[in-house]
């Protein structure tokens, strides 16, 4: 998971640059140096995604330290519910999977999540040894993509770029996902963009384009998806892939994972999206 990874980089590079500082500082590179790390206390890790219309799932786990074993460990036995509109809905555990059926879940129910714009849904995590997480969060109303369109470069008609085009709402601050994928089914083809941002780079009518690279031929599917997220899925993904670019320098900032769960880590947000598929002809 990449939660784990990032608790992972974040570990490593703390004691790299520790290592180094007294490797520069003594002459004696072989000279042994303990170091009095403190101990490192467990935390729920909880990752929930609202989609319209489709099951509740959760992955509900708990981070590790620096030397334990590779993974993120399922916790068993938790009570997760969500609230809305007066409503509890209880997951049970178990595995689940989402609509694309590549993520796996260890929390989940047959109860749909509903179509609301407007109220809270609030996620509340108990692991039966008195740890409690919780968050709140709303579904975003979708931001429609307008079009896909095909641009060919100029000396050689038979590559493509592929430009998508949509209006974003100028009476608000939005963040976005940006997904762009070749080939015909959903997670099956070829991932070629996945990044967030935000709406900084409208025109002065609104508009926002996100295009590729001249990597396209006749005949080739592609697949745009936009997501319309909260600030708060947009600092967790920015947070973490600033964790996974720091790899490899040890003088760099240890980075913090930004989250909206209250007693834990991790992201309870809506995923509210749109989608359009084109053949390049």
């Amino acid at each position: 998971m990449v939660i784990k990874n990032t608790f992972y980089y974040i570990a490593k590079y703390i004691t790299i640059s520790v290592i180094l500082i007294f490797g520069f500082s003594n002459c004696d590179l072989e000279k042994e140096v303990d170091l009095d790390l403190p101990t490192y206390e467990n935390q729920l890790v909880v990752e929930c995604y609202l989609e319209i219309g489709q099951p509740f799932v959760a992955i509900i786990s708990e981070s590790v330290d620096f030397f334990a074993e590779p993974g993120l460990p399922f916790i068993s036995g938790a009570t997760v519910t969500i609230a809305h509109q007066g409503e509890i809905y209880t997951l049970d555990e178990g595995i689940y999977f989402d609509s694309t059926g590549v993520q796996l879940y260890n929390y989940g129910s047959s109860s749909i999540c509903p179509a609301n714009y407007e109220e809270d849904f609030t996620i509340l995590v108990s692991d039966g040894n008195g740890r409690i997480a919780s968050a709140t969060t709303q579904i975003l109303k979708p931001i429609l993509i307008d079009t896909l369109e095909t641009v060919w470069m100029p000396d050689d008609s038979t590559k493509a770029l592929v430009f998508t085009r949509f209006q974003d709402p100028a009476s608000e601050e939005n963040f976005y996902r940006r997904m762009f994928q070749s080939g015909g089914n959903i997670g099956e083809g070829k991932n070629e963009q996945d990044f967030t941002t935000t709406d900084n780079f409208a025109t002065s009518d609104n508009e926002i384009v996100y295009g590729t690279g001249f990597d396209f031929m006749k005949g080739d599917t592609v697949i745009s998806t936009l997501f319309h997220i909260d600030q708060a899925y947009y600092d967790f993904k920015e947070s973490v892939q600033s964790a996974i670019n720091s790899n490899g320098n040890p003088f760099g900032q240890p980075s913090v994972i930004k989250s909206n769960i209250e007693g834990g880590i991790g992201i309870f947000t809506g995923l509210s999206y749109d989608r359009k598929m084109l053949i390049i002809e």
